[in-house]
């Protein structure tokens, strides 16, 4: 099975990947602490979505699942949350940014 490139460049774009959700974990824990159980969702992004990157085969499902996740929290946020969400929105665009850029950098 082949692997990503580990080159300098997709190094910080997967550590990128990691350290956005831990962030925005550790800000969601702190502005919505009755919304817990949302934990599990970004812990999924923690982990599987960037593991999902490295792997040539699976990079488009981590690509999809990045999008999808982006997608669903912005929506999310804008029907449960309100404009007191906005900052978990803007964390969230840095994130599927990173999940572009190594999409388009490793899928040629």
């Amino acid at each position: 099975m082949r692997i990503i490139k580990f080159n300098f460049n997709n190094f910080l774009l997967l550590l990128g990947l990691i350290v956005l959700p831990i962030a925005g974990l550790m800000l969601h824990l702190k502005l919505h602490p009755d919304y817990v159980f949302l934990t599990y969702i970004l812990l999924f992004n923690i982990v599987i979505i960037p593991l999902l990157f490295i792997f040539n085969k699976t990079r488009f499902y981590g690509f999809l699942l990045n999008s999808v996740s982006f997608t669903l929290g912005v929506i999310m946020h804008g029907i449960y949350i309100g404009i007191s969400g906005i900052s978990d929105i803007l964390m969230g665009i840095p994130d599927f940014v990173i999940g572009y850029v190594l999409w388009e950098l490793n899928s040629k």
